[in-house]
């Protein structure tokens, strides 16, 4: 079975996820799948944004638990969830701009993949549930850190706490979300907000990604002199 339809358009990886049979579950097999497609599509190096949606009224309900209710051993789920952290690290971390448009609900897991993106883009119905404290678990696909980054620390301890759900204006509110948009015109906004993100210099975005305090000195040292800057000087010169 495949997970995903993978287009490219305008130079835009446009990746769409469905599986219904498990209201869009990502399981072991979807994340394989993931991070050939990362692989794949960086090797070919023919986009310059990623833009990501999914098919069905739930865009992602976090893990299979079905499939971990079969396993007989801790050992087994900690492994399937070392991949999937790993696939999810994997698109986090693509040196390009990613979008994603949420049409439908996130629960648990799920948040934990929206987390992954850039910029976000959520119909104003959407449903957002941090419920990982439900089934007693904590943050397993290294959604703790980027929701952490995105909320700080006592918004996403305060969310975590309660397992409350959110609906799309609060989660705009708090920036888990960046933007809130109609349905029928979802995947357009996304379009558009890719190709803008496209359009400008290519060489910074992985310094973007990778930013931190300590590391901002070097990040910018190894960007200084591109070729790209050394074009913008040349325009200002008399």
């Amino acid at each position: 079975m495949a997970y995903f339809n993978s287009q490219i358009t305008n130079r835009i990886l446009h990746l769409t996820f469905e599986d219904p049979a498990t209201r869009n579950s990502f399981s072991l097999a979807a994340a394989r799948e993931l991070m050939k497609l990362i692989e794949k599509s960086k090797a070919g190096a023919g986009f310059d944004a990623v833009l990501f949606s999914a098919r069905g009224r739930v865009f992602c309900s976090g893990g299979n638990l079905s499939d971990y209710a079969l396993m007989s051993e801790a050992s087994e789920g900690k492994q399937v969830n070392d991949e999937i952290r790993a696939a999810l690290h994997a698109l986090s971390a693509l040196e390009v701009p990613t979008v994603c448009a949420v049409a439908g609900d996130c629960f648990g897991g799920g948040v934990e993949f929206v987390s992954c993106f850039d910029h976000v883009i959520a119909s104003s119905h959407v449903i957002f549930g941090l419920w990982q404290r439900k089934i007693s678990l904590t943050y397993g696909w290294g959604g703790g850190s980027r929701l952490e980054r995105r909320l700080g620390p006592a918004k996403l301890r305060s969310l975590s706490l309660s397992a409350r759900a959110i609906g799309s204006h609060e989660a705009l509110e708090i920036g888990l979300i960046d933007e809130i948009c109609d349905e029928t015109s979802l995947i357009e906004r996304a379009f558009v907000l890719a190709r803008t993100l496209t359009a400008l210099p290519k060489e910074p975005v992985a310094s973007f990604k990778a930013f931190s305090a300590e590391a901002e000195a070097d990040l910018f040292n190894s960007l200084w002199w591109n070729e790209t800057h050394q074009a913008v000087l040349k325009t200002r010169r008399k």
